[in-house]
C-alpha cells in the first residue's frame, strides 16, 4: 500500500531497514488539497460524495516525500488502496506540479488586479464626489461631511454623475438662500428628491404635466387635498391637459376644481360609451 497521509518523524530499525513514525496530515491541509483538486480523485476522476476521498503523496513518504501541499494529491479510497489505481508517471507528476504552480500564480495575479481595480474604483468615486462638492461649495461655501460624501456616492451610483450635478444646480436655485444658513441642509437634502422626481418624469412623461397643474393649484388656492388631487389627476391623458390646466387657472376654490374635472371625465366617459 502506498503511503498516503503520513510523514516519517523518528527513525526505527525494522528488519535491518530504517523506518519512521508517521505524522498525520492536518484537517486544514487535507481540506486545502481537496479544494485545489475540486474534490475529485486525480487518478480515476470520480468525485465526492460518490466516493470517499483521501490525500495521497505524489512522491511516496518512503522515497522522501513530505507533507508539502505540492506533494499531496486527492485520491479516492480505492485508488489510494491500489484497487484499479492508475499511477502517475514521473512526467505526469512534473506536469501536474507545473499546472498547479501556474494556477496558483494566476490566482495571485488576478487577486492583485482585483485589489488594484478596487483602489482605482474608490479613487474614481472620490473624484466624482469632489465634482459635486465643488459645485455645491461654489454657491454655498459649505463642504460635505464624511457622511455626506457617502450619501453622494450612493446618489451617483443610482442616478449617474451628470444627473446629480444637474439636480444639485436645480436644488441650489430653488432652495438655497445665502441669508439663511438652514437652507444649506435643505438644499443638500433635496438633491436626491429632485433626482427621483426627474427619474419618474422620464419613466412617465405625464407626471411633469400633472405636477405642473399641482403647482398652479398650490399657488392659487388656499387649500387643496393632495391625496384627492392624485386620485383625480391620475386619469389625465395628453389630450386632457389643456382643459384641466385652464380649470386650474380659473377655478375659485378646490371644490370647483374637483367638480369641473369630475364632470369633464364623466362627459368623456358618456361620449365614448
Amino acid at each position: 500500500m502506498k503511503e498516503g497521509a503520513i510523514l516519517f518523524m523518528k527513525d526505527e530499525k525494522i528488519g535491518g531497514m530504517k523506518m519512521a513514525r508517521r505524522k498525520s496530515i492536518t484537517k486544514k491541509l487535507r481540506f486545502e488539497v481537496f479544494k485545489r483538486d475540486s474534490f475529485t480523485c486525480q487518478y480515476c476522476g470520480r468525485m465526492a460524495p460518490d466516493v470517499v476521498l483521501e490525500v495521497d503523496h505524489v512522491n511516496p513518504v518512503a522515497d522522501g516525500g513530505d507533507n508539502d501541499i505540492m506533494n499531496l494529491i486527492t485520491s479516492c479510497f480505492d485508488c489510494n488502496r491500489g484497487k484499479g489505481k492508475r499511477k502517475l508517471t514521473e512526467r505526469d507528476e512534473i506536469k501536474k506540479q507545473q499546472e498547479q504552480l501556474k494556477a496558483l500564480n494566476e490566482k495571485r495575479e488576478q487577486l492583485k488586479m482585483v485589489l488594484e481595480w478596487r483602489e482605482e474604483l474608490a479613487h474614481f468615486e472620490n473624484e466624482q464626489v469632489q465634482e459635486v462638492e465643488s459645485l455645491f461649495y461654489g454657491y454655498t461655501e459649505s463642504s460635505f461631511t464624511t457622511h455626506g460624501n457617502e450619501k453622494v456616492k450612493k446618489w451617483i451610483k443610482e442616478f449617474g454623475l451628470i444627473e446629480v450635478l444637474d439636480c444639485t444646480e436645480i436644488s441650489i436655485a430653488q432652495y438655497f438662500n445665502e441669508n439663511d444658513k438652514k437652507s444649506i441642509s435643505k438644499t443638500f437634502d433635496y438633491i436626491p428628491r429632485i433626482c427621483n422626481m426627474r427619474k419618474r418624469q422620464k419613466e412617465n412623461p405625464m407626471l411633469q404635466k400633472q405636477n405642473y397643474i399641482k403647482g398652479i393649484l398650490k399657488n392659487r388656492l388656499h387649500y387643496m387635498n393632495e391625496r384627492k388631487f392624485w386620485s383625480i389627476i391620475c386619469k389625465m391623458k395628453e389630450e386632457h391637459f389643456e382643459y384641466i390646466k385652464e380649470v386650474a387657472l380659473e377655478c375659485e376654490n378646490w371644490t370647483d376644481f374637483v367638480d369641473y374635472v369630475s364632470d369633464y371625465y364623466d362627459y368623456l366617459g358618456d361620449d365614448n360609451g
